[in-house]
């Protein structure tokens, strides 16, 4: 067989470790930078514009499928938004959005998820989520 050419058997058994991995796989590089795609990247003024405009639909199904993600690798998590519908997720980054026009929609919903993590004291809630890095120190 040619050096450049893999026999089938291998690259099956590559998919099947692969498929059957069970625990999550990090997406971010060593620095914890990752690729935001979709309406994700649009900035907080963004969003705003478009929920003044009444325009905010992609923004929801955007919301809808990063909640569903979080729930889906979470560990210990259900639902992570229990105490609210989608419609009251979406007021809620309104009112972050206003206040951090410059941040991006993924930002701000990590944000939001941080702050419903968060006990009264400060301290994290069991189960919360803390996605995404934080803000470097400026």
């Amino acid at each position: 067989m040619p050096p450049d050419q893999t026999p089938r058997s291998f690259i099956a058994s590559i998919l099947c470790a692969t498929a059957l991995c069970p625990t999550p796989l990090p997406a971010a590089d060593g620095a914890g930078n990752y690729v935001v795609w979709g309406i994700g990247q649009a900035s907080c003024n963004q969003f705003v514009k478009a929920a003044e405009s009444g325009g905010a639909g992609d923004f929801a199904h955007y919301l809808a499928g990063y909640l569903t993600a979080v729930n889906t690798t979470t560990a210990g998590v259900h639902r992570i938004e229990e105490s609210q519908s989608a419609k009251d997720g979406l007021a809620a980054l309104t009112e972050y959005c206003v206040d951090h026009r410059m941040d991006s929609f993924e930002r701000a919903i990590q944000a939001l998820l941080r702050a419903d993590g968060e006990a009264g004291d400060g301290s994290k809630a069991p189960n919360s989520a803390s996605w995404g890095r934080p803000r470097a120190p400026q």
